[in-house]
């Protein structure tokens, strides 16, 4: 309850009525990317050639999930049926300058990167060439935003499985990325770009586009051409991006010749400044950049196994794992990077060359959404088509393909982990593009391996956050929790797949607001944890998902860390709020600190236009330092109190259900943070009020929060 002074004017009516959702000045830091194709007779299609966000990554690029795919491939990742590969290529010249033949034979030798990869069984073979010259002239954007294309490099082309266009002026390129994006200025980012756009149920490719530039490619030989080739080629065979020796990017520590020796072709994200290529990855011109390093060799082979594979190389596995409370292996940690190098008997150093990384949870569903913002992507399909949930493989990693150098039959190799760099590395892994710190701490462990060894070695984070129940006990839908008194605290979303719910009273024409910030494990505000995102229904909405009312992204304030839901309350009814991640993830590292700033009613409920009188607010989420306006006026507050004759139930009610009727739209968006009554008949009815100050949760640190910066523009 917050006690006020009341100001000695005429009170004016409240504010006007609005409803719930999330809303933020600030534009939403996600974003999703797709193209879509259409030809004469046929519908629309997606292409998936710049969509990567439900991808997995750091070892394959797709992998299986518990929908859309045949029972039983959850978790198997997707690869072109017995590993044959057949492309066509386009009837034209590649540029003006490099014919057609000549186009063919630089793809020729980019396939030929991976395919003479000894323990990898893959094979791609110029079945022919496509039936027409592609070109701007049947290649283009509509009025209507789709574009027309040859029948026969449309991701129903499987009898084509593979079309390699020849876009001669870039005129092509423009269509499918933008005006502009074919001219020869935009070469570093489009000279070679595609991907993999069908996939059948059996967890196999169907096909695949890849467009060369024209205009990026005067003559041949080109490594920078040739390089962004074997690149997008690696994707094509379903590798995903990879972090392995992320430090000739970075320079911390500065790079040696074993880590360019041992520099992951399928790395995320090249610097803007390397052109050509060879200035950054080449170390003085000793390393074909384009060369597939032992990383990339045992990724791909881990996807096609030769026969001579398991015998000619060692493997590691195992899992990445929270502690429990007695330090035995927890719940599993998605997203750490494992990285396996070779010891060098000589010098007892890990070498940057012979080296393998591999992200713990790849085979693991990265995003399967939540009931707060739906089970399905911006196309309708669900979430949770790519990835197991099978819990056994949320922290495990998979270092088979290791080499023996100097024909040894027996090695030492060193584990390490390391984060996902969110920059140079913010496409690799389950959690990209959002990347999760990892918890805690792992000392380097070395593990002796042989030659068709297999090793298992897990890995037990140290001093990471512990798994600890909240206070309020475990949260349904069906069964939220009683709203804290005071409407701010501290929890967790842990473990995987839980969400916090909460239920409270509350009255029509009434607004609210729920702030909730992402902590990280010392208490500090964070965006390098979890996402979370806030909804709200009615009590007895029997689930209606996405939320009636939802923050459709998190971070969506201007505050670090923090995700703002306004909402007005359409019903006299029982509310249910609701706090995930996005992605639907849970883990003991997912702190949060929540406040809803709610103003239930006002006692007395008349006073005297004189001034002077104290009025009591009811509701949740008020301090000392709460400002409050009646009317247009401000008044002064005396003090907040956690207690008061009003206070909301302390159980769920057993026939749950509006006061006046239930239905699902109880709540809608409202554009400021702040907490207002509206509809008021009578002088001294109507008030507003707004945090002027950051919550404060029990031994829990927190950014202050403005929220001056959410209300109305």
């Amino acid at each position: 309850m917050l006690t006020l002074s009341k100001p000695a004017r005429k009170i004016s009516g409240g504010a006007q009525s609005c409803v719930v959702k999330g809303n933020s000045p600030h534009k939403s830091r996600r974003r999703a990317l797709r193209f879509q194709f259409v030809y004469p007779g046929a519908a629309v299609f997606v292409l998936l050639l710049l969509c990567t966000q439900l991808a997995q990554a750091g070892g394959p690029r797709y992998i299986a999930g518990i929908s859309y795919f045949n029972l039983g491939t959850a978790g198997v990742p997707l690869t072109w049926a017995h590993g044959a590969v057949n492309y066509y290529t386009d009837q034209g010249s590649l540029s003006p300058t490099v014919s057609g033949h000549q186009g063919d034979a630089l793809v020729a030798d980019a396939f030929s990167q991976w395919t003479s990869i000894s323990t990898a069984a893959v094979t791609a073979t110029h079945a022919g060439q496509l039936a027409e010259d592609v070109s701007g002239a049947n290649v283009f954007r509509n009025s209507d935003g789709t574009i027309s294309m040859p029948a026969d490099i449309m991701p129903s082309a499987i009898g084509t499985p593979v079309g390699v266009v020849y876009d001669v002026d870039g005129t092509v390129t423009d269509a499918l990325l933008g005006q502009g994006a074919g001219d020869p200025s935009e070469c570093f980012g489009n000279a070679v770009f595609g991907g993999l756009d069908n996939f059948a149920t059996s967890a196999n490719f169907l096909h695949a586009l890849v467009v060369l530039n024209g205009n990026c490619v005067v003559q041949l030989p080109d490594p920078d051409v040739e390089y962004r080739l074997v690149r997008v080629l690696g994707q094509v065979l379903g590798l995903g991006w990879s972090q392995m020796n992320v430090n000739i990017q970075t320079h911390t520590p500065p790079p040696t010749a074993d880590d360019y020796a041992g520099f992951s072709i399928m790395h995320a994200t090249d610097l803007a400044n390397c052109v050509p290529i060879t200035a950054c990855y080449s170390n003085g011109g000793k390393v074909n950049p384009y060369l597939p390093k032992m990383d990339d060799q045992a990724a791909l082979s881990r996807l096609y196994p030769a026969s001579s594979f398991s015998a000619t190389t060692a493997r590691i596995h195992g899992n990445v794992y929270f502690a429990n409370g007695s330090g035995q292996p927890g719940q599993g940690m998605q997203g750490v990077n494992v990285v396996a190098r070779w010891i060098d008997p000589n010098t007892g150093i890990p070498s940057g060359a012979y080296a393998a990384s591999s992200v713990s949870g790849f085979l693991f569903a990265g995003n399967i959404g939540t009931t707060v913002t739906g089970f399905n992507d911006s196309t309708g399909q669900p979430f949770n088509r790519y990835g197991s949930n099978d819990p056994a493989l949320e922290g495990f990693f998979d270092l088979g393909g290791l080499q023996i150098p100097n024909g040894g039959s027996s090695a030492q190799y060193q584990l390490t982990v390391e984060a996902a760099d969110p920059f140079w590395s913010h496409t690799v892994g389950p959690y990209q593009p959002w990347q999760v710190a990892p918890s805690g701490f792992a000392e380097p462990i070395t593990v002796n391996v042989t030659l068709g060894g297999d090793v298992p070695q897990d890995i037990v984070m140290l001093g990471a956050a512990p798994q600890e129940p909240d206070w309020f006990g475990p949260t349904t839908y069906g069964t939220p929790a009683v709203l804290p008194l005071a409407g701010d605290w501290a929890a967790s979303l842990d473990p995987y797949g839980g969400l916090d719910y909460f239920w409270f009273s509350g009255q029509a024409s009434r607004t609210l607001s729920v702030l909730v910030s992402a902590l990280d494990e010392s208490g500090a505000p964070s965006e390098s944890k979890a996402q979370p995102v806030i909804g709200v229904w009615a009590l007895s909405d029997p689930g209606t998902f996405p939320a009636p009312a939802n923050t459709p992204s998190a971070f969506n304030s201007a505050t670090f860390g923090t995700t703002v839901l306004n909402a007005q309350l359409l019903q006299t009814t029982n509310f249910r709020v609701g706090i995930a991640d996005i992605r639907g993830d849970g883990r003991p590292d997912y702190r949060y600190h929540a406040r809803l700033l709610y103003g239930d009613h006002v006692t007395p409920s008349r006073a005297s236009v004189a001034g002077g009188t104290a009025l009591a607010l009811a509701g949740f989420g008020f301090q000392a330092n709460t400002v409050v306006t009646i009317g247009s006026g401000s008044a002064r507050s005396l003090r907040a109190v956690a207690t008061t004759s009003w206070r909301p139930p302390t159980s769920v009610p057993r026939s749950p259900g509006s006061r006046t009727g239930s239905s699902s739209k109880a709540a809608r968006p409202w554009p400021s943070c702040r907490s207002t009554r509206s509809g008021a008949r009578r002088p001294g009815s109507g008030f507003s009020g707004h945090p002027a100050a950051q919550p404060q949760a029990a031994s829990r640190t927190a950014q202050p929060i403005s929220n001056e910066a959410h209300r109305r523009r």
